[in-house]
């Protein structure tokens, strides 16, 4: 199995914080108002932070406000 790197643990913060974005703004979309792009959307990005939210050395790469940001989604 490869080694999950401090490095690659960065890279992934900067492409959850694009997924937090996504979900903070689709989110603020009522649900009878989202389209099937958004819908789809919201469920690829929260799922790319489920994933990596299982992942200890990247969770611990986050700031503490990125973590309460990601953790208020209760995903």
């Amino acid at each position: 199995m490869i080694e999950y790197t401090d490095e690659q643990a960065a890279a992934d913060v900067i492409a959850a914080m694009d997924s937090v974005a996504i979900v903070t703004a689709v989110r603020a979309i009522a649900e009878s108002d989202r389209t099937d792009e958004e819908k789809d959307s919201l469920f690829r990005n929260e799922g790319h932070l489920v994933i990596k939210m299982a992942k200890a050395k990247f969770v611990a790469a986050l700031s503490s406000s990125q973590k309460n940001t990601i953790d208020a989604f209760s995903l």
